[in-house]
């Protein structure tokens, strides 16, 4: 329950949130956290997909189906991991998959605003012949970088759970030196491993050796993983491969979050004996922060799309079914599945 002052604080919030219909769909425990921010703010919520406490959160049970969950609301939040290849949303504790397609959206309402971490081109296609607004947030620089802390612990966490050897002490590559590239170095660093930072950009290099690590260019990759306990990509491209993979000793761990399908081969890892992962959900490791820092994110682009929402403005920007976040392929530690 919030307290008084806090509710006081946010009265004149929960009168722009009130009467709006907000479906929350798949996710795990962070979008328990975006489920109490929409209620407390006075909105009027649906569920499904959501770990089973969004039940008690909500005083009712989630509904079956994304058409039920979908139909007639004004904002419609999905998660922030991927897609995944088969065309299922992020819901690790639902009993089945989802699939947000033709029939989940059918009574989707025009104008809606989708916020999701990252869209894909048959989403985008539907979304337009819906009248289907989609905004990606997955990438947004401010909710990245507050979820980066959280990302890069799951990250440490998975590493510890498969291997035999220290971090403190370790031999260390990163790859790429974006928001989340750089808290996962300044972590190993703190930790006492040896880091090197393999970048493209020279000014992450720089940055890369005021922290304190050893800086290479991206083209010098193949070379450095030589000697490494550990490689950590953050890279949404192909850049661990297998002639990269090859130089690589058997006992290394590699653990790729970056965005599904990741940059590592890991078809090839396999066929070399390597121990490579593709890191997914990592920002769920703490919930209750991830969900909050989440939360604040959504609520402000909320905000901002009310005035479209309740057609208070026309000729609102960002028409039907076009995202205004974007992946990108550089080492910018954008497009993370997380």
């Amino acid at each position: 329950m919030m307290g008084t002052a806090a509710g006081d604080e946010r009265r004149g919030e929960q009168a722009m949130l009130s009467g709006l219909q907000v479906a929350v769909i798949g996710g795990d425990g962070r979008e328990l956290e975006v489920l109490k921010g929409l209620l407390a703010e006075g909105a009027a919520v649906r569920a499904c997909g959501c770990p089973p406490a969004a039940a008690e959160i909500m005083g009712r049970p989630q509904c079956q189906t994304l058409a039920e969950a979908i139909a007639g609301s004004d904002v419609i939040i999905a998660p922030v991991p991927v897609i995944a290849p088969d065309g299922s949303l992020y819901a690790p504790q639902w009993p089945e998959p989802l699939f947000l397609d033709a029939a989940a959206l059918a009574g989707v309402k025009p104008g809606a605003l989708l916020l999701i971490g990252t869209s894909t081109p048959q989403l985008r296609t539907l979304a337009q012949e819906r009248g289907l607004r989609i905004q990606e947030y997955g990438d947004d620089d401010e909710l990245m970088i507050l979820r980066a802390p959280t990302i890069a612990e799951g990250a440490i966490g998975l590493t510890i759970a498969n291997t035999e050897v220290s971090i403190h002490d370790a031999q260390v590559l990163v790859v790429g030196f974006g928001r989340i590239g750089f808290t996962l170095t300044r972590l190993l660093l703190n930790m006492g491993a040896h880091v090197r930072v393999a970048a493209r950009n020279p000014v992450q290099r720089a940055r890369a050796w005021e922290l304190g690590a050893r800086p290479l260019p991206l083209e010098e990759l193949a070379t450095a993983v030589a000697d490494c306990d550990m490689v950590f990509n953050t890279v949404p491209a192909l850049v661990l491969t297998r002639a990269v993979l090859e130089q690589m000793r058997g006992d290394v761990f590699v653990l790729d979050i970056a965005a599904a399908p990741g940059g590592t081969d890991f078809e090839a890892a396999r066929e070399l004996g390597i121990k490579a992962l593709l890191g997914r959900g990592l920002g769920s490791r703490a919930p209750r922060t991830a969900g909050r820092s989440q939360w604040q994110g959504l609520r402000k682009l909320i905000l901002a799309a009310l005035p479209t929402l309740r057609g208070e403005q026309s000729g609102a920007s960002g028409g039907s079914g076009q995202g205004t976040g974007s992946r990108s392929a550089s080492n910018n530690g954008g497009g993370h599945d997380c």
